[in-house]
This record gives C-alpha cells, structure tokens and sequence, in this order.
C-alpha cells in the first residue's frame, strides 16, 4: 500500500480495528482526506473488510466525494470503495423500500421517508457494513443529521465507525431556519446535537488532527491559528482583525491584470451565487473563467463524446476501447477509462453497454471524478458554501457595495464560521478585492421554475437587465455533423458566442435561441431555459414586443450530453454529443430587435 507518511495524530485514526467507533475533529488543512483514504486501504488490506458491501463512505457533497475517490485512486491505487453522498443513498432507500410516489416529494422529503423507513424496517445494505466513514458532519443538520442517527442505529452491534469533521467550519445552520414563506424545516437536529448524539454511544472514541499541511505561506497559516476563534468562548475579535489587515488589491479586474506572478489557482470567494455570476461577468471581458457547480450540476467530460460520439455500435470490447482512445482521445490512459466506464455501468460481462451506460449516467449517483469536466482555468469563482472542503493557491475575499463581506448573515457566528472557512481555503495568498455593484442582483421566486435563477434587475420592480443561464439550458444543435465537428476543432474555453432568436422555434410562450460560434450554430437554448425567462419577462401575448436579444455568452467548457433516442440524429438510439457550457448572467438587450436566421 503506497501512503504518505502520516503524523502520529492522523495514525491513531488509520490503524484501527474495524470495529472502532470513533469521532476525529480535523482542523482545515490537517490531512482529513489523507486520512480517509488511508484508512480505507487500512480497512481493506489489513482488516480484510469488504471493500464492495463491508464499506460505506458518505460524504456532503458532491465535490467531497469526488475529492476522496481522487485520492484513494492516487495513493491507494485501485478502483475506490462506494462513497455516496446522503441524498443519494437516501434515493437507494427510497428505491428498494417505499410504495409510496416519492418523486413527487421534495429533497427533504424525501430524505424524512428514507428515514422513517429505515428506523421501521431496517435495510439489507446497513446490515452487511463493517465499517461507515462520513465526511464533513459539521455540515449535517436537519433531515440528514436523522437520517445520518437512523442509518448509525442500524448497524451491526460489532460494525465501527468513523465520523470526521470540524465544528469550527460548520456553515449550514441557515437550513435550520424558517424558509423565505415562513415554512420551518422538518427538522432542527443540529450539527453539535448528531455528533453529542454518536459520542453518547458506547465506545465511541474522540481524535483530534493536529498537523497543517495545507497552508504554505506565513498568512495562511496565521488563519489556520485563528480556529479557536470561532468555538465556543473564543475570541471572535482576533479574526475579524486578521480579517480587516487582508491585503485589498482594487477591483476584481485590477486582480486579473496584476496576478500575473502567483503561481496557480485563484479563487473568488462571494456570499451568494448571484455574486459569483456577477464577478463571473466582469472577469471574463478579461481571461477565462470557472464558476464553480452546485452538487446538483453534474457536466460529464467532452471525451464521452469525442470516443463514442459518431459510434454505430452498442457494445465496446476493451481492444475496441483502447483503438477508440489511440485515434480519437491519444492522451488519455485506456486502462482508466475502462476502469471507469465499468465502474459506472455496473454489471458483469467483458464489453461495455453504452445503453446501460447511458442510464447510469442519467441517474443520481455520483460520478468517477475523472467522468466529470473540470474547466482548466486558473481563475475559480465560488461561493463560500460550495467551496467547502476545497483547497486554492490563492483566495481573493469579493466586497460587495451593498453587503460587504458576508454582511447579510442572519447569525454573527455562522458568518463568523464562514469567513473562518473562507481564510483557510489558501494554501499562499489571501486578498480582498471590491466587486461590481450587486444592488440589483435578485433571486427569482416562482413557482415551476425548472431551476434557482438569479437575474439582473432595476429600480421598478419590473425592469430585467440580465438573466441566469447554466449547465443545463443548452441542448445539441439540428445540424449535429457540422456542430460536432466545429466544437471538436474551433472552439476554446473562453470564446465569446451569439445567441440569436429561432423564429421557426420559438412560440408566443417560449423563446428559442440558436448558439452560434463565429457565425458557426453550435447548440440551441433548452425549453426549460425559455420557459424561465419567460416567467421572469413575460409571454409575447402579455405585451406587445418581440423576446429580447441576449448577449455575453461565453464558452466556460465543452462537454458532453445525452442525446435521447427520439432526438433528429439519433438513429433511434442514445447518443453522446458535445455541447458548449454556458454559464452567467446573460445581457438583455431590449432596444435592438434580435434577427432572422
């Protein structure tokens, strides 16, 4: 088994007996993920533990689980052990116990079912564990801090546990509170109330990390120091003080053009997605840009399509696979790739099933983080919540005119927790720098939308300046050779794109839009995207214009999409396709009329 070398305090958490019951509080940049990873290989190598049904990992995220398959791969060395996150195992309890039409139910809702039948007739999976790891507990709360006690009821008296997290970075408390109708959530189980809950059991054990290995810099680890100054009978004064001397570096733009000479990755942290899609905007007039995804937002990798795009066949052997990669994708490693397919597909046999593949891909489950597309960009632009549990060269702290720094925060300690976080996500430089004016920027509140959407507003109630669209408003284009071939060759991360209005498409009640690269049509707008702004702007029937032009789309990533089998180009079958992301906030231009095709 080839690890790092641990400290003593990471040790004592690794080389366990499976049936150890233990809680380990990790400070940021104590090695948690290095730690996880190496008890797994400890688990499977030397207590023999099931890696398949003897082991279950539950992570927060989605980017958390990603992030501990990535490791357990690099130091490990082999195909990881299931690691899922609460929703999704709560959807594999839904799927093998209830009879009642849970799609209909909210996430919470559906968590709570999960719950209530695994407490009433158990589950055959918890049965079989010999050991549960979960990741970021301080981030469990509510509906998934019961259900997190049902599935640790459950388990077998001789089966252990490890439960690894950090009081001092736990920034979801605001689930807990009334929702924007007054609606309380289901449940107030808080973070502190789980973990009481499970260091009441018998045996259970408490470790603490006490190595820094993430911070590299004489600042980042100055905010590392500071984490006694978010818990209880702290002093909260020392880290709105650090807070204060950050260094301001101007505008978010003046960053892009004076960071020329730090090294790797920059972050820009902000409190809402609105936000992000706002420094999102400004820094792309200037360089590429990532805004990071939500867990829900899973944008598989353009490779899927480059292998198998323009493929007439169902199945693929390996030899098939490894001539694909040879003449379509050299760079790639053929041993990783049918490691990963057979990982998602699931199932016997020697070939690949691009039909099964397909279906698994449109499930819930989390994917291979080498299935997933990464944007390369140097710059990252994230909300605090979803960098959780990340880690960036550089962390610039967005000011906004109207809110500050996380001003907004209905409680002091949950934004003093959440600046804590934010300090610790740099392994060098921490800066502040001032955002665009976010006075206008607004969550939009209706009912039937297809997703959450920011837009830009006015001064009346009425007036949109600026519209959200993401990951999935974009859909293949009619002409899918021509498309295909384009995107495979022409387009770059970056690339500034045309969004004209499809007159032959687009109905009173929903625009369609054509994307077009140099002149080139590349993808079209989803439905779902029309039907949204539509609520937003209203229907052509509820006043007397033509639907807008809609300009500032840029090529975050080229990635692949499903197309399904009634699709024109499909031949009556599945198909892999590229497709441009777009993300942000879309210009609206109301004076100039949008032309022809």
């Amino acid at each position: 088994m080839s690890e790092p070398a641990l400290d003593d305090s990471q040790l004592a958490a690794v080389d366990i007996p499976a049936k150890t019951r233990q809680i380990v509080i990790a400070g940021p940049g104590s090695g948690k993920t290095e730690v996880v990873s190496a008890l797994l290989g400890h688990l499977v190598d030397d207590e023999d533990v099931d890696p398949i049904d003897g082991i279950l990992v539950i992570s927060f995220s989605n980017a958390a689980v990603h992030a501990i398959r990535r490791r357990f791969l690099m130091h490990i060395g082999r195909q990881p052990v299931g690691v899922q996150t609460l929703d999704s195992l709560a959807g594999e309890v839904l799927r093998d116990l209830s009879t009642e039409d849970y799609e209909r139910l909210t996430f919470d809702g559906r968590i709570a079912l999960a719950t209530r039948l695994l407490a009433e007739e158990g589950w055959g999976r918890t049965g079989d564990l010999e050991h549960l790891v979960v990741d970021e507990v301080q981030d469990v709360v509510g509906v998934r801090a019961d259900f997190l006690l049902a599935i640790i009821g459950r388990l077998p008296t001789e089966a252990g546990f490890t439960l690894l997290g950090d009081p001092a970075q736990g920034i979801y408390d605001f689930q807990l509170r009334p929702n924007r109708h007054g609606q309380r959530p289901r449940s107030s189980t808080t973070s502190p109330e789980l973990v009481n809950s499970v260091a009441a059991l018998s045996g259970t054990e408490i470790r603490h990390l006490t190595g820094q290995y993430r911070a590299a810099s004489r600042e980042t680890r100055a905010a590392a120091m500071l984490r006694e100054a978010v818990l209880p009978g702290g002093d909260p004064t020392l880290l709105e003080d650090f807070h204060a001397a950050v260094v301001p570096a101007g505008t978010v733009e003046d960053v892009v053009e004076h960071s020329g000479r730090w090294q790797g990755t920059t972050a820009f942290l902000t409190a809402t997605n609105g936000q992000a899609l706002l420094v999102a905007g400004a820094l792309r007039t200037r360089t590429a840009v990532e805004v990071h995804r939500g867990a829900q937002q899973r944008v598989i990798g353009a490779w899927m399509a480059r292998l198998f795009g323009d493929d007439s066949a169902v199945t693929i052997a390996r030899r098939e696979l490894d001539a694909l990669v040879a003449e379509r994708c050299p760079e790639l490693d053929p041993a990783m790739l049918w490691r990963v397919l057979r990982e998602v597909q699931v199932g016997k046999g020697t070939e690949i099933d691009l039909w099964r593949l397909a279906q698994r891909l449109r499930g819930p489950r989390p994917l291979p983080p080498e299935m997933i597309d990464h944007p390369a960009t140097p710059y990252v632009v994230s909300t605090v919540h979803r960098a959780k549990g990340l880690e960036f060269d550089n962390v610039v702290l967005v000011d906004f005119p109207e809110h500050g720094w996380l001003e907004d925060s209905a409680e002091p300690e949950e934004r003093l927790r959440a600046l804590f976080v934010s300090l610790t996500r740099a392994r060098q430089l921490i800066a502040r720098a001032d955002g665009p004016d976010d006075k206008f920027v607004r969550r939009l509140h209706k009912p039937g939308l297809h997703a959450e959407r920011w837009y830009l507003g006015g001064p009346k109630q009425w007036m949109t300046f600026g519209f959200e669209i993401g990951v999935a408003d974009t859909v293949p284009a009619l002409d899918s050779a021509r498309a295909q071939a384009h995107l495979t060759a022409e387009v770059s991360i970056g690339d500034s794109l045309d969004l004209r209005l499809d007159r032959l498409r687009s109905t009173l009640s929903v625009p369609v839009y054509t994307v077009l690269h140099d002149g080139v049509p590349v993808a079209q707008t989803s439905s779902r995207f029309g039907e949204d702004l539509a609520s937003r702007i209203g229907s052509l029937t509820d006043r007397k214009a033509s639907w807008p032009t809609l300009r500032g789309a840029r090529v975050e990533s080229v990635a692949t999409v499903i197309v399904d089998s009634h699709h024109p180009g499909s031949a009556g079958r599945p198909r892999f396709r590229l497709i441009p992301v777009i993300t942000g906030l879309l210009h609206i231009d109301w004076k100039e009329s949008t032309p022809d095709d």
